[in-house]
């Protein structure tokens, strides 16, 4: 014990976002579990729905009300108690949690605070943008979870905005042991292809571009289904959509899903039409699991070259993304040819322990030179 590492993890929320599963699944790891005695900060007192799978992994878990009038007593109980731990590294997950957190550094002189990017910058506004790139070069390291993540860094990089003092590019990974669905290698489709998309429902996953496809490969082949696993903000407007649409026992809405894997065993194609994407958990998870995916062509998801395995668009052309989705369903073989080649993808792509290590080795050598 006395050789492991001390680190405090912060996140403004701990809900069902990419960011927050990403980090739930790296505290898990052996790898972690051995060399890193872990705390979880979350500055969100509403929004916590990971936190008892995560508690095993961790040693404290801290919640502070920021979003409430007590925000300055809560911001004040928040950076004392960063500092009165003495930690090895502080870990910041999300804008928000970056330049709230980094505010310690005034107090932790011999403490490492490491700033993970997990989306495209150009995403941010407003105040959360200023405050986030002034944070940047606080920071003894930033990461990056994709080349794409990290070359609009540089594009949006000024005198004093998203200035990085260390840059290193460390890729997402996903449990391919445990994202695995063994009962579709034997029978890879089901009798209705089934389209699907497991997510925290926000804007730019431009789920109106989603439900026209949907609509479209359903005028087309009436035996295609469709299902959207997760809650966000869109989820009442998609309600809405499938009401005003007829769409009702076509679309499938299942609101979230705690076990994400259940929800991948019964979708065929994953199709995800987001605007804007830093590497993609959930298309990861899917792929892991033998879903043959269908996604824009947008920010980490260039990087990842499954050439032969679904297919990437890159303009919303809703009658060809329908034709190629409705063509899995005409040629079967074709379809599990292509599900056998996405988890083999996967498995050799998405390594969640290779995550695990080069983060911590990472920490390491950056205390090397405390």
């Amino acid at each position: 014990m006395c050789n492991m590492l001390k680190v405090a993890h912060v996140i403004r929320v701990f809900s069902y976002g990419g960011a927050e599963i990403s980090l739930k699944e790296i505290l898990s790891t052996e790898s972690f579990r051995h060399n890193i005695v872990s705390d979880l900060f979350v500055l969100d007192h509403k929004k916590l729905g990971l936190v008892i799978q995560t508690r095993p992994n961790i040693r404290n878990c801290y919640i502070y009300k920021m979003a409430t009038p007590m925000l300055l007593w809560e911001f004040f109980r928040f950076i004392k108690k960063l500092a009165q731990n003495k930690y090895d590294i502080v870990h910041m997950h999300l804008s928000v949690a970056g330049w709230m957190g980094i505010t310690a550094k005034i107090f932790s002189p011999k403490t490492r605070f490491v700033f993970t990017e997990h989306t495209l910058i150009s995403s941010l506004k407003g105040y959360n943008y200023i405050f986030s790139g002034i944070s940047y070069g606080f920071n003894d390291c930033v990461i990056s979870v994709s080349e794409e993540v990290s070359d609009e860094i540089k594009k949006c990089q000024k005198r004093y905005l998203f200035n990085r003092r260390k840059a290193v590019t460390i890729l997402n990974g996903v449990d391919t042991g445990r994202f695995n669905v063994p009962e579709r290698l034997a029978s890879p489709v089901n009798e209705n292809l089934i389209v699907g998309l497991v997510a925290r429902l926000r804007p730019h996953k431009r789920l109106d571009k989603w439900m026209e496809i949907a609509e479209e490969i359903h005028r087309r082949n009436k035996m295609i289904r469709f299902v959207i696993v997760g809650d966000g903000p869109e989820f009442n407007l998609l309600r809405q959509y499938v009401d005003i649409h007829h769409l009702n026992g076509i679309v499938e809405l299942a609101g979230r899903a705690e076990d994400t894997l259940n929800a991948y065993k019964h979708i065929d194609v994953f199709l995800l039409t987001s605007d804007l994407e830093g590497q993609p958990l959930a298309l990861m998870e899917a792929m892991s699991c033998g879903c043959v995916p269908a996604v824009n062509n947008v920010g980490g998801i260039k990087q990842l070259r499954f050439d032969g395995i679904g297919f990437k668009f890159s303009e919303y052309d809703t009658a060809e993304i329908a034709k190629k989705i409705i063509d899995y369903s005409d040629h079967r073989d074709k379809y599990a040819n292509e599900s056998r080649l996405a988890r083999a993808f996967a498995v050799q792509s998405f390594s969640l322990n290779q995550q695990a290590d080069a983060i911590i080795t990472l920490y390491k050598n950056l205390l090397k030179h405390r």
